[in-house]
């Protein structure tokens, strides 16, 4: 039997065999849970029967090491065949009996089945995973109902629209540098477009479940995970719609901004603790400006009580266009970037990390945080100074991207908030 069976020991076979039975006992639990209330035999499928089948499973991928994989296919139709046979037998209208016209039971047990076989012959972590998202899957019933009936078509065709640009455009987008020095990178540029694209939908969903008070820090806090500088964008627009909403927008651009600097902060540590170091103070001390900023911000909100209201106000989820204009915005910046990086050298280095800022910051992070450890050069103290200015630069270029998107008043909120912020960021670098 050791020469036929693939497993070193018998024990993994045992322990393979209780995985299987393991995944139809929970799948098990959930849909007897579900049917707890039903009178006995008027539900066809309980905790007993799910451990069966997923049992039942593993002993056919089991079988199938022994004899071969034609008597796994043979069972495996068979069963297939048996729970379609159960399913016709109840859609039958029987007196006494639940007739139930849906098919999540019959789909429930052929997955429970087929883990089962995979139990045996596969990646015991995959089976679990799969099992863990069955039952997930399984339990989010009326929420994902309740989500559908309050779901608009015009939000749907949004979400289509960002599943087209990002799941069918990016990934066939080459990802590599065009012009001069490669400086243009399509899959780059298009993956500013999704980014934004993707946050003013989030923010837009945030929104209409909590409402314009906490909504748009929520999307802030995401936002600035991924890219402070496109939730900067995803909330002018917003604020372009919902002007009343301007105060909460621009928290969440405080937020973000608060948060890419925690970010910038570990980005800098990675490569140089020095330079790290020098930077703790300046990049707390203006992110704490920004928090503080923030709530203040968000307690000028007024809470909505018809976040619905709100949602229609604010148009469609998707607004492409912005998204668009904006990378049209950033292909001239790093064009600009670029020539002008070239007219002054590469000794100019805080001119250098000025100019990257108006495009990014992790990228003069990360280059200038290697050159103060590895290069005798620069030492900490002129990359930790270098990357600051480019922090302060990338915050004046929100304030442009918010009078340029949502006008003077949401600029107004801005420019107050990051030039406090930035005095803070270097009096603390200098020991002010």
């Amino acid at each position: 039997m050791d020469g036929i069976l693939p497993f070193p020991a018998i024990d993994e076979i045992y322990q393979r065999l209780a995985l299987a039975l393991g995944v139809g006992l929970v799948v098990g639990l959930e849909r007897g849970w579900r049917n707890r209330e039903h009178s006995p035999g008027t539900s066809a499928a309980g905790v007993r029967t799910f451990a069966l089948m997923g049992f039942l499973g593993g002993l056919t991928g089991l079988l199938g090491t022994i004899a071969g994989d034609g008597l796994t296919l043979a069972f495996s139709l068979g069963f297939f065949a048996f729970v379609v046979a159960t399913y016709l037998v109840e859609m039958r209208p029987v007196p006494g009996r639940l007739s139930d016209k849906g098919m999540t039971t019959e789909v429930a047990a052929l997955i429970t089945f087929v883990l089962g076989i995979l139990a045996v012959r596969s990646d015991m972590t995959l089976v679990s995973v799969s099992a863990v998202v069955l039952v997930a899957v399984l339990n989010l019933k009326e929420p994902l109902h309740a989500a559908l009936k309050q779901l608009k078509e015009f939000e749907l065709q949004a979400a289509i629209k960002l599943m087209l640009i990002s799941v069918l455009v990016l990934p066939f987008l080459p990802n590599q540098g065009y012009g001069p020095a490669g400086i243009w990178n399509p899959f780059e540029l298009w993956w500013m477009v999704v980014l934004i694209a993707g946050i003013s939908f989030g923010g837009y969903f945030a929104i209409r479940i909590v409402g314009t008070k906490t909504g748009p820090l929520i999307m802030g806090v995401l936002g600035g995970l991924a890219s402070s500088t496109a939730l900067t964008v995803a909330a002018a627009r917003f604020v372009a719609r919902l002007p009343q909403a301007r105060d909460g927008f621009a928290g969440a651009v405080a937020i973000s901004a608060a948060v890419s600097f925690l970010r910038t902060l570990l980005l800098a540590n990675l490569f140089s603790d020095e330079v790290g170091r020098l930077l703790v103070g300046p990049l707390l001390a203006a992110g704490g400006v920004c928090v503080l900023g923030a709530v203040f911000l968000s307690r000028r909100m007024h809470a909505e009580d018809g976040s619905d209201v709100m949602a229609a106000e604010m148009g469609t989820p998707d607004d492409f266009g912005t998204a668009l204009k904006f990378g049209l915005v950033l292909f001239g910046v790093i064009t600009l970037a670029h020539y002008a990086t070239a007219w002054l050298g590469p000794e100019g280095l805080y001119s250098v990390a000025a100019l990257s800022g108006l495009v990014d910051v992790d990228a003069v992070t990360l280059s200038v945080s290697r050159l103060g450890e590895e290069s005798s050069a620069v030492s900490p103290e002129i990359a930790a100074l270098a990357i600051l200015i480019a922090v302060l630069v990338n915050s004046a270029v929100k304030v442009a991207y918010g009078l340029y998107f949502a006008g003077r008043d949401f600029a107004f909120r801005l420019a107050p908030l990051f030039l406090v912020a930035g005095g803070a960021g270097f009096g603390a670098f200098w020991g002010l």
